[in-house]
């Protein structure tokens, strides 16, 4: 397969904004045709910090069907804390759970379902490698399938569905000063650049920077960059 050269947006230069020029995330396969369906993509490059991972999130939802909502809380309860129980025994402690809104989903019948939502977050050693982690990840998996599958053979009304475990970082505004410096280290490298004797430049009307948002690159690696953040290149007055 013939691949295209890749084409970048222009940026102005007296109205310029400091930002992606639309690069994409995606990968582009290729295999020889000779060979199998499986094939090496080539990686995105991560367009702010990389870092590493601290914490896996798998995100739950528990649904109770029940007549009253009495009825439902303490068998959701359940639920909930052996499904914690057996993930704190599978990933050696470093466990915490996020719950979210209950619902209550009224029906025709006189039954209700009664629906609990929440995030189980795994902390993930810095001395666990690569395969140490997808192992982690599968584990988890693993532990989400069985209360699944638990909860139908039981058939007492309770239905269990889990996400498959992500690597995030916990707290990615911790590193909010290092990527503005880097984004002000960038920007300057680029004036340097554009700018000329006559036409000095410099920065102006910046607007102050959003969230950090963090991008998973693998179970190793998590792409972090600041939102929002823009400026203008205007000509340096005396």
């Amino acid at each position: 397969m013939k691949r295209r050269p890749p084409i970048w947006p222009a940026c102005g230069l007296l109205f310029w904004s400091w930002a992606s020029c639309g690069r994409s995330s995606s990968s582009e396969a290729y295999a020889d045709s000779s060979r199998s369906a499986y094939s090496a993509g080539e990686p995105s490059l991560p367009e702010g910090m990389t870092v590493r991972p601290d914490v896996l999130l798998v995100a739950f939802t528990f649904r109770h069907e029940a007549e009253s909502l009495e009825q439902a809380l303490p068998g959701l309860k359940r639920a909930v804390d052996h499904y914690v129980a057996a993930a704190t025994e599978v990933s050696h402690g470093g466990v915490s759970v996020r719950m979210g809104e209950l619902e209550w989903v009224v029906r025709k019948t006189a039954y209700r379902d009664v629906v609990v939502h929440g995030v189980l977050e795994v902390a993930l050693p810095e001395s666990l490698d690569f395969w140490g982690r997808e192992t982690l990840v599968a584990t988890l998996a693993r532990v989400g399938e069985q209360e699944a599958s638990a909860a139908e053979r039981a058939n007492a009304g309770l239905i269990a569905s889990f996400s498959h475990p992500r690597a995030r970082l916990k707290d990615p505004e911790a590193h909010r000063e290092a990527l503005t410096k880097q984004w002000v280290a960038r920007a300057r490298v680029f004036i340097h650049q554009v700018e000329s004797e006559q036409a000095p430049l410099r920065l102006v009307s910046c607007e102050p920077p959003g969230e950090v948002k963090q991008q998973p690159i693998s179970v190793n690696e998590v792409s972090l960059s600041l939102t929002g953040l823009g400026c203008r290149l205007g000509l340096a007055t005396p």
